[in-house]
This record gives structure tokens, C-alpha cells and sequence, in this order.
């Protein structure tokens, strides 16, 4: 199933011609807020709406993460320049729905300008999987 073309727009849908980890048929995907300012992103499929990750941007909780990604994956993504990287990193939340988990070993990297992306593992680094993210208590 899709989703009509009044839902998507062309220009903002993010294109991962190898799909990602798990979900390899899925290579549309669009970046849709959960709440307005909110830290958080659904990382929507285009052509499968059962099929979404929550992302975030690593440095709102991470400041000093410094993802180097290999020449191959910055060629094969057609990036000249570190602007022209968008990055994002799947959050999990654990089973109690009290701790959440951002993967900073396996980042989403997009091309800003091709809007060409694919999740990346960054070799030879000591960054978790699941680095925790301490909640604020009310």
C-alpha cells in the first residue's frame, strides 16, 4: 500500500536504494515530526505505513558525538563536504518504557542534496548501540 501522492511530496523523500537493516523491500521513507520542536522523528516508509523507526538528532543529547564515516560510504553517497551530510540515529525504547536507547554505532546518513541516504556502521569505533539517554523526572 501507499500513500497518495497529496500525502507525499517528492522533494522531501528520503531515498534508500539498498533499504535499511531489516527492512530491505522499504526504500522511501519520509521524516515526520511527532510533536511540534519535539527531540524526536518518525522515520516513516512511503510505500509501507506499517513500517517506521523513531530517529533523533544525536547531538541534542550526545554534543561531542563525531561520526567518521568511510571514504566508501561518503563516496557512495555522492558527499563532498560534511555540510552536506544530514544525520540521524535510531532511538529504542526498552520494554518498561523507562530508559531510551540511541544507536549511535549505526547512523543514518543523507545527502542533503541528492536526499540519498543508507544507515551506515561506523568501523573502528568504540560508539554503543544502545547509548543510554537519561529522562528528565517531573
Amino acid at each position: 500500500m501507499s500513500y497518495p501522492d497529496t500525502m507525499t511530496n517528492d522533494d522531501k523523500i528520503l531515498h534508500f536504494p539498498d533499504g535499511i537493516p531489516g527492512f530491505q523491500q522499504c526504500t522511501r521513507f519520509m521524516l515526520m515530526d511527532m510533536v511540534e520542536d519535539g527531540a524526536f522523528q518518525m522515520l516513516q516508509c512511503v510505500d509501507d505505513p506499517d513500517v517506521a523507526l523513531v530517529v533523533c538528532i544525536p547531538w541534542l543529547f550526545f554534543p561531542d558525538y563525531t561520526p567518521e564515516i568511510s571514504e566508501l560510504d561518503e563516496s557512495g553517497l555522492g558527499l563532498e563536504s560534511a555540510e552536506d551530510a544530514i544525520v540521524f540515529t535510531p532511538v529504542t525504547l526498552d520494554p518498561e518504557g523507562q530508559q531510551f536507547y540511541v544507536n549511535l554505532l549505526g547512523p543514518f546518513i543523507v545527502n542533503a542534496k541528492s536526499r540519498q541516504g543508507r544507515q551506515i556502521v561506523l568501523v573502528d569505533s568504540n560508539y554503543p548501540v544502545r547509548a543510554p539517554v537519561a529522562l528528565m523526572s517531573a
